[in-house]
């Protein structure tokens, strides 16, 4: 049996492509291995990491490397579990642990390779989210330098892997100083509040201090590193709707690959208990496909704002297949369907217009507040 370990992604903006924003926890699936199936096959890296502050320092001596808790991890929440640095949540702890931001940090790990997954044409590395500046290293080759804590990183691996143990290293140069340099060569910023030098880093702004939060310059792979090898993946699924004043409603199904490649997909839209609602099977060519539902007005069932009724899901089920009928991969997008509209229209008597939101034909009162969470964000 192949393992396949599926990665859970939340939707933004209709896309579940490389570029990924929220993460659920990874579910592990088994899967067929008959001929017939030649699908993906994810290697989760979470195992046998180690941390290290580069040369030494107040963490550590020269050279000594920590196995952390927890994977996904950073800096201060191994730290503050071993008891070498303070709570920061804790009275003002908070400035005894800035000198965290401006050391240089590295993690390790080993992890073994099969022949199996070393024969297929494509294995890469993904980086599901590096805070921030990092230098990734395998086996002693610089596969890249990322600089955005928001997107994940795909990075071909193939070349530099070989079959039995390999070397993964990351190493984190200080984003704060690194900031502060980019502010010296392109100028300050307006902002109100922390240090103007965030405004040059892709990441997390309050990090540097909000009116609700202290200033933590947290460091390392904050989300999932996995080794995936295939032969061919859906490289980006995008599922748009458009509904019109009638509630009839239109789904647009685009399909990219991950290469050039003729293959057949079957798409299919599901209701909220998996019932196949609209089907279609269309051929993909130079690696794209393009297909879409129409819907009557009553037909699928609506997404309303809490308190106006019910949060409605449908699924867009893919499955991608060779034209020799060989399973290539598959992939599930969730969608709301719904009607929404900024309604500004003149203003009676006066100037301006309105400003207000319009969900499936009825006009909804917006109400909300700020509330951070009272846990720590690492």
């Amino acid at each position: 049996m192949l393992i396949r370990v599926e990665r859970n992604l939340i939707p933004v903006n209709g896309y579940t492509r490389s570029i990924l924003y929220k993460y659920r926890a990874p579910q592990i699936t088994l899967l067929d291995s008959r001929p017939s199936v030649i699908m993906p096959s994810i290697l989760s890296i979470n195992q046998n990491w180690s941390f290290t502050q580069v040369g030494g320092g107040e963490a550590n001596a020269d050279g000594e490397w920590i196995p952390v808790s927890q994977f996904p991890t950073s800096t201060h929440a191994e730290l503050v579990k071993l008891k070498k640095i303070p709570d920061p949540f804790v009275g003002l702890h908070e400035w005894d642990v800035q000198w965290l931001g401006e050391a240089v940090w590295a993690f390790k790990t080993t992890f073994d390779v099969t022949e199996k997954e070393l024969a297929e044409p494509n294995v890469d590395l993904v980086f599901e989210g590096l805070d921030t500046n990092a230098i990734v290293e395998l086996n002693g080759h610089k596969l890249a330098e990322t600089n955005n804590m928001f997107v994940s990183y795909r990075l071909p691996a193939k070349e530099h892997l070989k079959v039995g143990p390999n070397d993964l290293l990351l190493t984190f140069p200080s984003s704060y100083l690194i900031g502060k340099e980019l502010e010296a060569t392109h100028g300050k910023g307006a902002l109100w509040n922390g240090d103007s030098s965030r405004l040059h880093v892709r990441t997390a702004q309050y990090r540097y201090g909000w009116d609700w939060g202290p200033v933590l310059l947290t460091t390392g792979p904050w989300k999932p590193v996995y080794l995936e090898a295939y032969n061919v993946r859906i490289d980006d699924l995008r599922v748009s709707t458009k509904v019109d004043e009638s509630l009839a409603a239109v789904i647009d199904v685009s399909i990219v690959l991950s290469s050039e490649v003729s293959a057949k997909a079957s798409v299919v839209l599901k209701d909220v208990s998996g019932k196949a609602l609209k089907t279609a099977d269309i051929n993909i060519s130079k690696g794209k496909g393009l297909t879409s539902f129409e819907a009557k007005a009553g037909e699928l069932e609506l997404w309303w704002p809490v308190g106006y009724g019910k949060q409605v899901l449908h699924a867009v089920d893919v499955q991608i297949a060779d034209e020799g009928g060989k399973s290539l991969d598959s992939k599930t997008q969730k969608i709301g369907v719904r009607r929404l509209r900024i309604v500004q229209d003149p203003l009676e008597g006066e100037e301006g217009r309105s400003f207000l939101f319009e969900v499936n034909n009825v006009r909804i009162f917006c109400g909300g507040r700020s509330y951070p969470l009272m846990i720590p964000s690492w």
